[in-house]
């Protein structure tokens, strides 16, 4: 068996998969109950034999965007659970035979639980994909200060953001980020096959694994030891976390139709108008009445032929339409739309018809209404650029501020169970990135699913 000092990324809190089941990953950062540390790697827990006995490190990364990813944790010391060696050509005693070895090592370790709940209970036959173990690990690492990231120089050229002393970045020159699948592997030899590289290739290969050794691996002023368990204090901790509620049950979390729905709905309820005022006028800056109307869908569409409007594009449904006596208040609501739909067909398209339209309905049809404040209501993690001549007309407002605000006025909507399951629904686009959410939620279901195993 070779030296196994290459390293693996292990991708982690990924995919549509996540939000209804839970992903083996998240026993990667706990000890089990016997203090030893599983990992399990994305996205099945296998590899290929050619891999076997050579992986000596694992670092536990999450994407933040094309050619970036953040560091979580790091696994030392690792030996393979998952026997890579067995091939038969019937994929099903394949499978049965992967299962018996693994069961047979679970039961050589004396059993592996997690607040005495089995591994095997933990990951019902529902989730289990043959493989519950990939390695186990000597020790597992978390960043002590600062955070940790690679960083693809390929495929991310704009890197002053990782330039400062607040976090330790390894900048990858040869290696670019695997796109499709969640495991990547680095070895000092530069690369695991030579074959078809050049000599220019291979050196640059070789001098990434030395730089994500020295910057990362070996660094160990950056990482301190976990030993994390799941306790009755970290249950009763994390269990008080968010309730599920049918955004999570009917899988609309990401729904812009259903977000704009509750919106417009909250907005309208009278015993919260008082709420909505405020929080656009300390929020937003605009002085909003309570007696207003929110329209849902409006057709945007400029029925004046007059030469000084025909030249104007129109056209498409505006997500929410605020009217007061004295303004309106436009709302374009993205969460999970790809940011450049904002501007798919022209420079500013979209928020350029709407911006006219409204400017027509102020000009010919509703005289008195003489302020528009047009608002794009973004996740943290995906707020757009605006470009073009709407850059300066059009406010960016984040689910977080929205969060933080009804956070704050909780006292008003406490005692509505619809109110609060809007409320915690919102908090996953609270996140810089989407993954810190998935990472979180994770841990929350990890442990609900403890418990009903007890």
């Amino acid at each position: 068996m070779k030296e196994a000092k290459g390293i693996v990324l292990n991708r982690m809190f990924v995919g549509d998969y996540l939000s209804a089941n839970l992903g083996h990953e998240v026993i990667n950062l706990y000890q089990a109950d016997n203090g030893r540390n599983y990992l399990y790697l994305n996205a099945t827990g296998n590899f290929v034999e050619e891999h076997q006995g050579r992986i000596g490190y694992m670092l536990l990364v999450k994407f933040v965007k094309m050619g970036v990813l953040e560091v979580l944790g790091m696994a030392t010391g690792l030996h393979d659970v998952f026997n890579a060696s067995i091939k038969i050509p019937d994929i099903y005693k394949a499978n049965k035979e992967i299962i018996e070895d693994q069961k047979k090592y679970i039961a050589q370790e004396g059993s592996i639980s997690y607040y005495d709940a089995s591994i095997s209970d933990i990951f019902n036959a529902a989730e289990q994909q043959n493989i519950f173990i990939t390695y186990r690990a000597d020790k597992v690492y978390i960043p002590k200060e600062k955070r940790i990231y690679i960083v693809f120089s390929q495929d991310y050229k704009e890197d002053s953001e990782f330039g400062t002393q607040d976090c330790i970045v390894a900048h990858l020159e040869g290696y670019r980020q695997a796109k499709a699948s969640l495991k990547q592997y680095i070895y000092p030899e530069g690369a695991f096959s030579a074959n078809g590289l050049k000599d220019k290739d291979i050196a640059e290969k070789r001098k990434d694994y030395q730089t994500l050794y020295s910057t990362i691996v070996s660094n160990q002023t950056i990482w301190a030891e976990s030993n994390v368990k799941v306790t009755a204090e970290l249950i009763k901790r994390l269990s008080n976390t968010r309730k599920v509620s049918l955004f999570d049950i009917c899988q609309i979390q990401n729904s812009e139709t259903a977000f704009s729905n509750a919106l417009s709905y909250f907005m309208l309820q009278t015993e919260y108008r008082s709420l909505w005022r405020d929080f656009f006028k300390d929020c937003c800056n605009i002085q909003l009445t309570d007696n207003y109307t929110v329209s849902r869908e409006e057709q945007a569409t400029i029925e004046d032929k007059m030469p000084k409007y025909k030249k104007l594009n129109s056209g498409g449904r505006i997500d929410l339409l605020i009217r007061d006596k004295r303004s309106f208040i436009i709302i374009e609501n993205k969460i999970k739309s790809d940011i450049n739909s904002i501007e798919s067909d022209d420079e500013g398209a979209q928020l350029e018809r709407y911006w006219n339209y409204v400017n027509w309905l102020k000009d010919q049809k509703e005289t008195e209404r003489n302020s528009i404040y047009p608002i794009v209501l973004t996740p943290n993690y995906n707020s757009p650029k605006i470009e073009g001549p709407m850059k300066d007309k059009w406010k960016i407002v984040t689910y977080g501020q929205l969060y933080n605000y009804l956070t704050a006025k909780k006292e008003t909507w406490r005692q509505d169970p619809n109110f609060e399951a809007f409320y915690n629904a919102i908090q996953r686009h609270t996140y810089a990135n989407v993954n810190d959410y998935l990472y979180y939620e994770m841990q929350d279901k990890f442990i609900r699913r403890i418990l009903d195993c007890k």
